[in-house]
């Protein structure tokens, strides 16, 4: 298949945009409203990923679709919504909706997780929850994202001390919201569960590569044990089955979201050939992956 006939996931800085108009990506921090992105698409937002940006969509008024990789959550205000980076997302929301969205760069986040590593437990994987209404952290939540987008929008002095102390704001009150949810570990799981970010990094970077075990403890400067230990301590699964679980997961991106052939992603993925990554694919999904396309119409 020629490179111009074959659809791939697209990746944005911000959606539709491949520049930051004068900001490195690397140091991103941007807040907008639900509207101003999504009213000039005719309210959906196609399936794409932000390779270093994590977002936080705060929807105060309407409701609608949330695609977070294969799983589909209908929402209704007020909810939160927790993209990682690096996660394919799709929104279909219904005709002004309202709300806010921020993008938060990976290592502006590390900056934060250093002084409190919970922050880095919001991040571990897509979140759509339904708040209460009449819950104060919502409230507070929603005052925080509102003085912040109108920072954003300033230019006067301060401004950049008012955004980073506004966006910790922002994340204590997520943190506080994710608790009710039971979703965030407690800090006594903070060393491991820094290894254990550090480990998705690595795999995140060498999934392809069939490394071994002993080659990620190696990079982390940790032993094998420790790592195993980290894994299941913060995980409840191995090392090794949370690298298979990202090889499957860019699977199921790949016959989600693009037109490859079978043979395509088992080469992309760095399986020997199409039978062996069909094997693999069987034994983990609990279908074939041309019955996994086929069940899971979401597309470009």
């Amino acid at each position: 298949m020629k490179a111009t006939q074959a659809r791939k996931i697209p990746a944005f800085l911000l959606y539709g945009e491949t520049g930051a108009h004068g900001q490195s990506a690397d140091r991103l921090l941007h807040v907008e409203t639900i509207a101003a992105r999504s009213r000039v698409n005719n309210w959906r937002i196609r399936p794409h990923l932000h390779r270093n940006l994590h977002q936080l969509m705060l929807v105060t008024r309407g409701g609608g679709e949330a695609r977070t990789e294969s799983t589909v959550a209908q929402f209704r205000a007020p909810t939160l919504i927790v993209v990682p980076h690096g996660t394919v997302h799709a929104f279909d929301f219904e005709p002004d909706t309202q709300g806010f969205v921020a993008s938060i760069a990976d290592d502006v986040l590390r900056e934060y997780v250093q002084r409190d590593r919970e922050i880095l437990a919001l991040f571990a994987a897509p979140q759509t929850l339904q708040l209460a209404a009449s819950a104060r952290p919502v409230a507070d939540l929603r005052n925080a994202f509102q003085l912040f987008a109108r920072e954003f929008a300033s230019h006067a002095p301060g401004r950049t001390a008012a955004l980073e102390g506004l966006l910790i704001l922002i994340l204590a009150n997520v943190l506080r919201l994710s608790h009710t949810f039971g979703g965030v570990a407690g800090a006594a799981a903070g060393r491991a569960q820094w290894l254990v970010a550090r480990f998705r990094d690595q795999v995140e970077n060498r999934y392809r590569d069939n490394a071994a075990l002993t080659d990620y403890a190696k990079a982390l400067s940790v032993s094998v044990s420790r790592l195993r230990a980290a894994c299941l301590k913060i995980t409840a699964h191995s090392p090794m089955r949370l690298v298979y679980a990202r090889v499957l997961l860019e699977a199921k991106r790949q016959l989600l979201y693009t037109n490859l052939s079978i043979s395509e992603i088992a080469y992309e993925l760095g399986f020997p050939d199409a039978a062996y990554f069909t094997r693999f694919f069987s034994n983990r999904a609990g279908l074939s992956p041309r019955a996994f396309r086929r069940q899971n119409p979401h597309g470009l």
